[in-house]
Order: structure tokens, then C-alpha cells, then sequence
């Protein structure tokens, strides 16, 4: 097979496609530069050969009419502001019968304890902020109509959580948390919808929420699969 994995940031999934159709090739292509680095530099230092990554936008795709097995999509057109065209180029390199396969977030159930008032100030600030940036914090429950409406048949759906609850978890989950909102805080600082003393509010109170025993985090994840 044939695989491309759109998105595919570090390559930790594409590692994964490259050892699962080995000897087939897997291509992983991601809109940051420095994302594809880190992606070919990890699978070099672990001896994989038949994965390559390229700079591309998921819109755009560097590869020609029915040449790829799969295309696969992690956590990307939740970010899009026209996810249909995503699909649509997904389907102009799927090969007859070739396969596709999305998952991306739904913050619909985004859990998040114990809160306080000013985390959940923040979770209504960052749907607000992924909407101003032309994503859809809730895009997860429409994947498979938009399957659906781009052609693909033989739709399958299902949902999945992404779980922090031990320690070393909550930890993780708070980095990330973290990540997120320096990212986030860029979009809310220049409409003004916090300033830089929020930032660091919310950054305190993220640390202070992973050091609670009881510190609890979910996200739910939709997932659906479609044929050309």
C-alpha cells in the first residue's frame, strides 16, 4: 500500500502506518516546516526506510489523480475553515476503493476536574478563539456527513476519549494545556479578549488544577472511515 498521513506533525501515527504496510510506502506531509524536521530526523534516528515527509498543505496535495491506498487525517480539519475542500483532495489521490480515514476533536464533552471559575472562563474562550481562526471546535459529529456529501461510501463512525487521570497523565495533559494556550493566546491578545496578565493567570491556574490527586481531564474524539 500506498499511505499518506495529512497533518502528520512529529510522525509519531506515520511511524506507526510505515511498520503496519512495510514494505509499502508511507509519505507524511504537514503544513510546518519545522514539523516535517522533527518527523524525518525521528524516523532516521530509528532506522525506518520506507517513509519520507514533505512540507504540503492538506488542501493541496503534491501527489498525482488515484496514486495513493489511504489517506489519513489526525486532528486537522477541525482547524479548516472549508473542510469539504480537504475532502475532496483526499479523494482526487485515492486509487478506486482506496481508503480514508478521519479523526478529529468534539469539545461538545470536554471534561475538565475539578474546575474553577477561571478555567472555565478559559474553556468558552478558546471555542470562541478556534471559531475567530475559522475552525469548529464541535466539527467531530460531522465527519461522517461530510464523508458522506464528498462522495465516499461505506461510511463507518465511532467515537473515542482521550483520557488524563494518573499522575504522569495530568502532567502531560497540563503541558499541553499549556502549548495550547500560548497558541490560543495570540488570536484572544490581538482581539482583546484577554491580556498578557490572563495568560499567565490561566497558566497558574492550569498547574494548580494537575496538582490536585483528583485532577481529571477528557477529550472526545470522533473517527470515521469511507471508501472511494
Amino acid at each position: 500500500m500506498k499511505v499518506i498521513d495529512v497533518g502528520c506533525g512529529p510522525g509519531s501515527i506515520t511511524l506507526g502506518f510505515a511498520r503496519a504496510v512495510a514494505p509499502g510506502d508511507v509519505v507524511g506531509v504537514d503544513f510546518q516546516k519545522s514539523q516535517v524536521e522533527q518527523a524525518s530526523a525521528s524516523s532516521k534516528a530509528k532506522g525506518v526506510t520506507n517513509i519520507r515527509f514533505e512540507v504540503a498543505d492538506a488542501c493541496k496535495l503534491p501527489f498525482a489523480d488515484e496514486s495513493l491506498d489511504a489517506v489519513f487525517a489526525h486532528a486537522v480539519l477541525w482547524h479548516l475553515s472549508d473542510p469539504a475542500r480537504a475532502l475532496k483532495e483526499f479523494r482526487r489521490v485515492l486509487r478506486p476503493n482506496g481508503i480514508v480515514g478521519i479523526r478529529d476533536c468534539d469539545w461538545g464533552k470536554r471534561i475538565c476536574a475539578p474546575t474553577t471559575q477561571l478555567l472555565d472562563k478559559w474553556w468558552d474562550l478558546t471555542v470562541r478563539v478556534r471559531q475567530i481562526n475559522g475552525g469548529d471546535p464541535f466539527f467531530g459529529r460531522h465527519i461522517g456527513k461530510l464523508l458522506q456529501d464528498s462522495g465516499f461510501k461505506g461510511i463507518e463512525t465511532s467515537e473515542s476519549s482521550w483520557t488524563a487521570s494518573a499522575k504522569e497523565e495530568v502532567s502531560l495533559c497540563a503541558s499541553f494545556l499549556k502549548a495550547q494556550l500560548q497558541g490560543f493566546s495570540t488570536t484572544a491578545l490581538a482581539n482583546g479578549l484577554m491580556c498578557k496578565y490572563d495568560v499567565e493567570a490561566v497558566a497558574a491556574e492550569i498547574d494548580k488544577w494537575a496538582s490536585q490527586q483528583d485532577a481529571f481531564y477528557s477529550d472526545t474524539y470522533c473517527e470515521a472511515v469511507g471508501w472511494k
